[in-house]
């Protein structure tokens, strides 16, 4: 009888201590979960703070250009449209990133800035590469701060764990890459049955060779759209800000009101302020209130004479071999482009 008593009071005993262990095992992981959103909140916010005092903005507007053109038969002056600028902010909606279960489709939000307002030292190394290519050509010395200078960037979304992967698959990480990996999901894996809205919010800049496709109307692009060669290109610069977001939404204040599309080229086209809201899969919440302001100066992005392809070596603007048509003169094919379809098992 004493043995099975004691027997009995040490199994409670024990069942109590594994409670408690099991509920102190929860708290830390949901105190280090909210730890990690809030220091993401914070980050993004420095980021959104830099982007939004930096902005490079055109003082004129020139659409129609005359050239002077020679041919062997004779020599004639023609006028010919060039494509519009491209504008220096642009907020729209991104139907390359699809839906959520929802339906809800996010924004994308394209900036160009005096100063990069993610340091590209906290990309991959194939980033600092293919920057350090884009711009070898355009030798844009233009920030005197000694920082890497004008920079066309996008702030985008897409769901979490998918660009990673596809990173992955191109080269571009490793598997113990920290900061592409989420060490709380990591630890803790989703419910594949799980349908709530997860998204990840990223930074990464624009180079020539995509800007080149965008001032020509083409794009923006799904991460899968191109050859390996681009899509390496697109992504190598891409940094992920914020993870595990359930919706955000950006507006800008302009002719009293807010909107939530805005486009601008001029210094005379900034709105007032923008605001920026996002809803965490956690529950966390937080609405920002941002400051514009501005220099004035050029977008070597999309100067088409003085920027580098943003292809790596040995990359063809011409027909390749996969049969992707180009243009002798290197320039953008308006017409080019190509899917690529990533599995997991790849």
């Amino acid at each position: 009888m004493e043995t099975m008593l004691a027997m009995v009071l040490g199994a409670m005993v024990l069942m109590g201590s594994l409670g408690v262990f099991l509920s102190l095992r929860n708290m830390e992981n949901a105190f280090a979960a909210r730890f990690e959103r809030t220091s993401e909140l914070d980050i993004t916010h420095t980021i959104f703070t830099r982007a939004m005092l930096s902005l490079q903005m055109q003082e004129t507007q020139a659409n129609i250009v005359t050239r002077a053109q020679d041919s062997q038969a004779d020599t004639q002056e023609i006028t010919e449209l060039e494509p519009d600028p491209r504008y220096r902010m642009i907020l729209e909606t991104d139907l390359a990133a699809g839906s959520d279960s929802t339906g809800w489709i996010p924004q994308r939000l394209e900036l160009v800035n005096a100063t990069p307002p993610v340091p590209f030292g906290l990309a991959t190394q194939a980033a600092g590469w293919y920057v350090a290519q884009d711009q070898s050509e355009s030798l844009n010395f233009s920030a005197m701060d000694g920082s890497q200078g004008i920079v066309r960037g996008v702030f985008e979304l897409r769901p979490t764990g998918q660009r990673e992967r596809m990173m992955h698959e191109l080269g571009l990480i490793s598997a113990n890459d920290l900061l592409f990996t989420d060490p709380i999901a990591a630890k803790n894996p989703p419910n594949q049955s799980d349908t709530k809205p997860n998204w990840t919010l990223w930074w990464r800049p624009i180079l020539s060779y995509e800007a080149q496709q965008l001032l020509y109307g083409q794009g923006p692009f799904s991460d899968t759209t191109g050859t390996p060669d681009e899509i390496r290109a697109r992504l190598a610069g891409a940094v992920p800000l914020m993870r595990h977001i359930e919706r955000c939404a950006w507006t800008m204040f302009k002719a009293d009101e807010l909107v939530t599309t805005f486009v601008g080229l001029s210094m005379s086209d900034l709105p007032a302020y923008a605001q920026f809201e996002i809803s965490l899969t956690n529950g966390q919440y937080a609405s920002w209130m941002f400051e514009i302001d501005w220099v004035l100066g050029d977008d070597p992005s999309t100067d088409l004479t003085g920027a580098g392809s943003g292809l790596a070596d040995g990359a063809d603007n011409t027909e390749n071999d996969n049969g992707r048509p180009g243009r002798p003169d290197g320039q953008i094919d308006p017409n080019a482009t190509r899917t690529i379809n990533f599995s997991d098992n790849n």
